[in-house]
Parts: C-alpha cells; structure tokens; sequence
C-alpha cells in the first residue's frame, strides 16, 4: 500500500526511508531569544516516533541584526549548542533533520526590534521610504549564509535549505515586481539573480560535498506586477543548480499581495494546486522536485508520485494534526488519521497575534505539548497554588 510513497530516496549521502518531507513551520516555540526550547525538541521527536524521516526545521536567521524574536536563529555561535541538542534528539529517535536558513527581509517588521532589509528603495507611506540594502550590507548578508552553514554542520544537521520564497531577501532580489535596482543587482534576471547565487555558493562552500541542499522556491508571483514568471523560475532553478541546490522545494506566495493565500492555503485552495507547476519545472531542470500544495491524504500523495510529477512530497499541516500520520498510513490505517481540515487558525493565523504563544491546532490539542509531563506538572502546580489559596 502506498508503494511509492514508502520508497526509498537518496540525496548525495543522505538516505531517506520515505518521500515524505515535514516541511520547515514556524511554530514560535523559541520564545523571546530564538534559542531551542524543548518544546521544540519535543515537537520535532513526536514527528520522528510518528514516522516522519526528514524533518526540516522551521526559519533560522542567519543575520543578527534582523533576527526577529520568537524564530530560531543561527546567526551566532551561541545557538549551536542548543541546535545540537535538537539534531542529537531527532537521530536517537530515528529521523533526519535539516535546517532552512533565512533572511526575512518585510517578514522581520513583526519585530519591532530587528532591522527591516529590502532589495531596493519601498516606499511604505508618502513619508517613509525604506532605504534599499547597500552592497557592502549585500556582501555581509551572503557571509553571514556562510557562516550560518558552517555552524548547521557543526549542530549536526543532515542537509540545508535556502529559503528563496515568499518575499524573504533572496526572492525579493530575484522578483522584478519588488527588485527595482539600477545596479548590476538589478534589472535583467541575471542580475536580479546574482545576490541569491551568491548565498547558494557561500553555502555550498561551508558544507561537506555529500551534504544536500535543498531551495525552496515561489513557482511564480502571483497579483504582483511586474513578478516572477515561471519563465524566469525555470532558468534561475538551473543556475541555482549549477551553483550547488540539489532539490528544488516549489512553493509558491508572497507577502505583499493576495498572493499570501497560496504561502499556506487554507480550505477553499484546490488541494495539489501547485503540483503541475513543480512538474513543470522538474521536467526542464531535470533536477529533484518536491511538490507542496494542500497535499493532506496518502492517497492524493500516492497518485501525484505515480504520475511522476515531483520526486517528493511535503506533508507538514498533516503532521502538525496528526503526529502519528505516516505510521497510520504506513500500515493501512487510514482511517484512524485525524485530518488536517486546512482552517489555519492555529497553525498560521497566531502569527498575526504577537499575544499568542505558540501555534496549535484545532485537530490537534496536544501540538506543543507533546510531552505528558508537562500536563501533569503544570495541573500539580495549579492544584497546589489553589490549596493554598483557600
């Protein structure tokens, strides 16, 4: 049963036991000083006991100055010990674990706190402008990827992903709907690309050679004049391939436009809505493609993978609902899968309310409190505060 989907892959050194990818989420369990949690740890664990073979932790910022609080950072020496705590945790139970280095360019304003950088001058209001990022600051951010790799291989990561979506910095530069640059970082696609090429490289340089790398990718812009098209995706995904990515993550939505539906697609987007995109891509990269898009069913991920549209496919939201998800489907039980229903309540929308601890999920009561424990501790210490209250 779901032969495909349970078949083996291998990417440089890493094995894989399965196609299915828990995909990078925020999940706010950093808290204030983006260190690992062991909400965190144990968040990541539950997945691995739940079947899941390459778990790739949510957004680390790779820079300092525009880390934004409660995301992870890797942007410091510091936080290495705390990441190896959590690559340790993820292989003692059997699982694979890769990290998605990030610079959130518009993204980092939740945080008041962390420095907002844009490919080019954008204008907010008629008395704000925010200046574009300078070419000494570009030359920073690329050595700052460097070294944020460096440190993913001294945690013990398993394989990187670049994060070039969703109006982050490297897309930012790459779009012509939001780079508007008259400098050799500007105008043609091969300018536009040259500040994401170069954190490719700077990456690839800092990692072993049989370490992955992955990229997530937007298949285009969408309510975004003047955006990417998949026209110059297709040839970016080359380039971006010659400089070192070995998987092409295809995803799709941006920030500053309607477009933000497609980024998490809630229940009225077609489910595999993006598929025939990475498809399409796959077919004339010739590189290893995950498809993502609302994929909730081992059935509609079996079909896609028959079809030989993607090599692999990411079920994140369904294991967010269900921790136990691939072993269910594994055996054939299918119908003991609690589903995800694609509201966004929990798992998406607390982003919007800074008062909001961490995610959860309406399917899910346990997300983010995965360990029993800390139910009971936290129920003994209410009990005993309320004896002696009275």
């Amino acid at each position: 049963m779901f032969d495909k989907l349970f078949s083996p892959i291998r990417i440089r050194d890493l094995q894989l036991p399965h196609r299915i990818v828990l995909p990078a989420m925020g999940t706010k369990f950093s808290g204030n000083d983006s260190y690992v949690t062991d909400k965190l740890i144990d968040y990541h664990v539950a997945r691995v006991k739940g079947g899941s073979g390459l778990n790739i932790v949510e957004v680390a910022s790779v820079h300092t100055p525009s880390a934004p609080r409660h995301f992870l950072s890797i942007s410091d020496d510091k936080y290495i010990p705390g990441l190896k705590k959590l690559t340790d945790a993820i292989h003692k139970a059997g699982g694979n674990a890769g990290i998605q280095l990030w610079q959130g360019s518009l993204a980092v304003g939740m945080d008041q706190t962390a420095q907002i950088l844009v490919a080019s001058d954008m204008p907010v209001s008629p008395e704000i402008t925010i200046p574009g990022i300078t070419k000494e600051q570009i030359k920073e951010i690329v050595a700052c990827y460097g070294a944020a790799a460096a440190r993913a291989v001294e945690a013990g990561f398993d394989c990187i992903e670049f994060h070039c979506a969703h109006n982050y910095l490297p897309h930012s530069f790459l779009s012509g709907g939001i780079n508007h640059r008259t400098d050799e970082y500007g105008g043609s696609l091969e300018n536009r690309a040259k500040f994401p090429l170069a954190c490719i490289r700077a990456i690839r340089e800092n990692i072993p050679e049989g370490m992955p790398l992955f990229m997530r990718i937007d298949a285009h812009d969408d309510y975004l004049e003047g955006g990417l098209t998949i026209e110059e995706v297709i040839p970016f995904c080359a380039m971006a391939g010659a400089a070192g990515v070995d998987v092409l993550d295809v995803s799709r939505g941006n920030i500053i436009s309607a477009g933000l539906k497609f980024e998490v697609p809630p229940v009225d987007i077609p489910k595999a809505f993006n598929i025939d995109n990475a498809a399409r891509i796959r077919r004339e990269t010739g590189m290893l493609t995950i498809g993502v898009g609302r994929i909730n069913t081992a059935q509609l991920a079996e079909k896609i993978l028959e079809e030989d549209k993607v090599d692999m496919v990411v079920m994140g939201r369904a294991q967010l609902a269900d921790p136990d998800f691939i072993n269910k489907i594994r055996e054939g039980r299918t119908e003991d899968v609690f589903y995800c229903v694609g509201c966004n309540q929990g798992c998406y929308d607390c982003f919007a309310d800074t008062n909001v601890e961490h995610i959860t999920c309406l399917r899910n009561p346990a997300l983010g409190r995965e360990v029993p424990r800390l139910f009971w501790s936290q129920a003994v210490e209410s009990a005993a505060w309320k004896r002696r209250s009275y």
